[in-house]
């Protein structure tokens, strides 16, 4: 009987920990910009990074990130579409990390016109630690995550300062092929922060805080204590 109570109090502390992670700073951030039309580029495959609309881990502890979706707007029927994030290193040289890279949407397959559309970031469950005082922000290629292309898909208009690389053909494209933890590869030519943008996509994600090894301890110990007291009392 004494085992069976302290094991349904260790299953308490447990699950009663787990849900500590979440209940700090918790919140639906948007990385990116609103939809809206505009024109495509005439750039056969071009890689975006927004610096402009990032998020900043300001919360003075570790902070878990779990992106939920993609969202952007269709100007052209053809080619695909590769959301990723980014971390951003040093923003002045342009010197970034990725942190997550989100399923190839495909015309013809995922999309079939032009308009808003709304996909999941990617079919496997994508999150990663954010430390504090660390930026992260979002991009696409638009392209598969290899540079692949057949043209440029999402419209812009005038707005956010921010980096792009490509080239006019598809051989000149960016890639994300060296994979989370690596810089993405940029493509023939780039725009340091040279061109004044809103591209039309955004992607979404939910911020948790992630308690310090410290704070999880003193939890333990004192669950520990009560279960330790009750079990006295009963003998």
């Amino acid at each position: 009987m004494k085992f069976k109570f302290l094991n349904t109090s260790l299953v308490s502390l447990i699950l009663s920990a787990s849900c500590l992670v979440n209940i700090s700073h918790a919140g639906l951030i948007t990385l990116g910009d609103s939809l809206s039309g505009g024109g495509v580029d005439g750039w056969q495959a071009i890689m975006v990074i927004n610096e402009n609309d990032a998020y900043t881990n300001t919360s003075g502890t570790t902070e878990l990130v779990t992106l939920s979706n993609f969202n952007f707007t269709v100007g052209n029927y053809r080619g695909q579409v590769t959301p990723f994030v980014v971390k951003i290193n040093n923003a002045t040289t342009n010197d970034f990390t990725l942190m997550a890279i989100g399923d190839t949407r495909y015309s013809g397959l995922d999309y079939f016109g032009l308009g808003d559309v709304s996909f999941g970031f990617s079919a496997a469950l994508n999150q990663f630690s954010l430390a504090a005082g660390e930026t992260i922000t979002s991009g696409f290629l638009d392209a598969d995550a290899n540079g692949v292309s057949s043209g440029s898909v999402i419209p812009f208009i005038g707005g956010d300062s921010l980096f792009l690389t490509g080239g006019s053909a598809n051989s000149q494209s960016g890639n994300l092929s060296q994979g989370v933890g690596n810089s993405p590869t940029f493509g023939a030519s780039t725009f340091n922060n040279g061109l004044g943008r809103d591209y039309s996509y955004n992607i979404t994600a939910e911020i948790s805080s992630v308690p310090e090894p410290t704070t999880l301890a003193i939890f333990a110990l004192g669950m520990i204590g009560l279960a330790s007291r009750r079990l006295k009392k009963k003998s």
